[in-house]
């Protein structure tokens, strides 16, 4: 099998599929914003700014950018710790958790009219390869991590 043209196959028609409306800036909501607003709403809430570029794989000045605008409009606040005035603790506002789980409620909507077009086998089967590509991914990623 030649998995050189299988990929550049799953390639083209992954460049060439239409975004689905959670893909696009919602609100003049960027990627980074909407993953800082994830992680404060499904993960750690009130956490020091540094952290996370750290989690979200985002550089330093990109969440600096990211905070300056969420706080703007209002989705964030940004604290000084009480133990350590030189840390920042972030905390998603009850806007910005509102504004997530309506984001979250339309993306799982699309998603289950997807799945259910797709009808229960090989919806059951997309999960199953999604889930077999994260564990080979995570592999190389462990692998690449110990080889540094």
């Amino acid at each position: 099998m030649d998995f050189k043209a299988l990929a550049e196959e799953l390639f083209h028609i992954m460049t060439r599929t239409a975004k689905l409306p959670f893909q696009k800036k919602v609100d003049d909501l960027s990627h980074g914003e909407r993953r800082i607003l994830g992680y404060l709403t499904f993960g750690s809430n009130g956490v020091p700014s540094g952290d996370l570029s750290e989690k979200l794989d985002l550089t330093t000045p990109r969440v600096a950018s990211a905070l300056n605008s969420l706080a703007k409009k209002g989705f964030i606040e940004r604290n000084r710790a009480e133990n350590d005035k030189r840390v920042v603790i972030v905390t998603i506002t009850e806007s910005g958790k509102s504004f997530m789980m309506e984001e979250y409620n339309k993306l799982i909507s699309m998603m289950q009219h997807t799945l259910q077009q797709l009808g229960e086998k090989d919806a059951q089967e997309l999960i199953r390869i999604i889930k077999r590509i994260k564990d080979i991914t995570n592999e190389m990623n462990d692998k690449e991590c110990r080889h540094e």
